[in-house]
């Protein structure tokens, strides 16, 4: 008799995405060093372990941009399954805050080059591309898509 093949479980990274949106307008932040450094993002981060996602997204606002949410002003508006070339497949989770405390000012210097206001359809050339695929999804009232799986996402 031979023992059962044991499958190892895929485990993803997961991304947390603080949408912040004035007037048709959502915040990002220009990337400065490391990964997609001079492109645009949605402030954002990795989940840490035992962490809920709406939580994460709550930290990952006050540690880059300085503002307070309140989880319960959260509501979910995407979730991206995306891949870089050569990277592993990861997950991505934006929320939208209804509210929040505090104005939005680049609160890591050393990683973010500054914070700008965009159009949520239009976001800049240089935008992290999962991101610019994110937002226009969100804009189009899309709850959820794939990015790098297939040629043209």
């Amino acid at each position: 008799m031979t023992a059962p093949l044991t499958v190892q479980r895929h485990r993803r990274i997961i991304d947390v995405h603080l949408l912040l949106i004035r007037d048709s307008q959502v915040l990002l932040s220009l990337r400065q060093g490391g990964y997609a450094s001079g492109q645009w993002q949605v402030p954002s981060g990795h989940l840490e372990a035992d962490e809920p996602t709406d939580h994460g997204t709550v930290r990952e606002g006050w540690e880059e941009i300085g503002v307070r949410v309140d989880p319960d002003h959260l509501e979910l508006a995407h979730v991206i399954d995306h891949r870089a070339p050569g990277e592993d497949p990861r997950f991505g989770i934006f929320y939208r805050a209804h509210s929040w405390e505090g104005e939005p000012y680049n609160a890591e210097p050393d990683k973010c080059g500054g914070i700008s206001w965009f159009p949520i359809n239009d976001p800049p050339d240089h935008t992290v591309p999962y991101h610019a695929a994110a937002l226009r999804h969100i804009a189009a009232g899309r709850i959820s898509s794939k990015f790098g799986w297939e040629t043209g996402t």
